[in-house]
C-alpha cells in the first residue's frame, strides 16, 4: 500500500508540473500574440498612420476645338477635347490601390463628356502622374439656350471633376478606405482657342 501510495503521488506531481507547464507555455504565447498586436497597433497609428493622398490638377489643354455658328437656328455646335494632366501623391509609408474612376467634363451643371482612369497603384511616399483625355458629347450642348450667350460673350464656362478611390492595407490587417477629389473651374476663349481663369479646389476623405 505504501509502494502504491508513492507511485501515485509521483504521478500526480508530474501531472501537476505538466499542467503548470502548459498553463506557462499558454500564457507566454497569449503574451507574446498580445505584444505583437499591441505593437502593429502602434505602428499603425503612428509610423502607418494613414495619410491623405492628394490630387492636383497641374495642367488643361485643348488638343482640339472646333465651335461653328448656324445663323438660322441661332445655334452653336462645339466639339472640344480637353487634356488633363493629374498627379496623385501618396505620403503613406503603404501602397494604395485605386479602382477604375472617372474625369467628367461639366457645362453649367450638365455631364457634357466623361473619360476613364484605369484602376492603378501607387508606391509608397511616390507621386503617380495620370494623363486624362476628355471629349463633349456635343450632342448634350445642343439643348443648352446658354451655349448661344456665352459664345457670343467670347467664353464657355466648363467646370472639370476627377474623383479617385481607392484603399491602402497596412499589415494586411487594417484597410483604410481613401477617396480624391479635384474639381476645376475654366473659361474656354472661343477667339483664340485658349483656358484661363482656372480654378481649382481639392478634397480628399479618409
Amino acid at each position: 500500500m505504501d509502494v502504491e501510495s508513492s507511485k501515485a503521488a509521483v504521478m500526480k506531481a508530474e501531472s501537476s508540473k505538466k499542467h503548470k507547464r502548459r498553463n506557462i507555455c499558454l500564457g507566454v504565447t497569449a503574451a507574446v500574440i498580445l505584444f505583437i498586436f499591441l505593437l502593429l497597433l502602434i505602428l499603425g497609428l503612428t509610423v502607418f498612420k494613414p495619410k491623405q493622398p492628394t490630387t492636383t490638377v497641374d495642367s488643361t489643354s485643348i488638343s482640339d476645338l472646333k465651335v461653328s455658328f448656324d445663323a438660322a437656328r441661332l445655334r452653336v455646335d462645339v466639339n472640344l477635347t480637353l487634356d488633363v494632366d493629374l498627379s496623385i501623391k501618396n505620403p503613406n509609408k503603404v501602397s494604395v490601390k485605386y479602382k477604375n474612376s472617372s474625369a467628367f467634363l461639366n457645362y453649367r451643371g450638365q455631364v457634357v463628356g466623361e473619360a476613364p482612369i484605369p484602376a492603378g497603384k501607387i508606391l509608397a511616399d511616390k507621386t503617380q502622374p495620370l494623363n486624362v483625355t476628355v471629349t463633349i458629347m456635343a450632342d448634350r450642348l445642343l439643348s443648352d439656350s446658354q451655349l448661344f450667350s456665352d459664345f457670343m460673350a467670347g467664353a464657355i464656362p466648363f467646370n472639370t471633376l476627377t474623383k479617385i478611390s481607392g484603399k491602402a492595407s497596412i499589415f494586411n490587417l487594417f484597410n483604410v478606405h481613401i477617396t480624391s477629389t479635384s474639381t476645376c473651374d475654366l473659361l474656354v476663349f472661343v477667339s483664340n482657342r485658349t483656358i484661363g481663369d482656372q480654378k481649382c479646389k481639392y478634397k480628399t476623405k479618409l
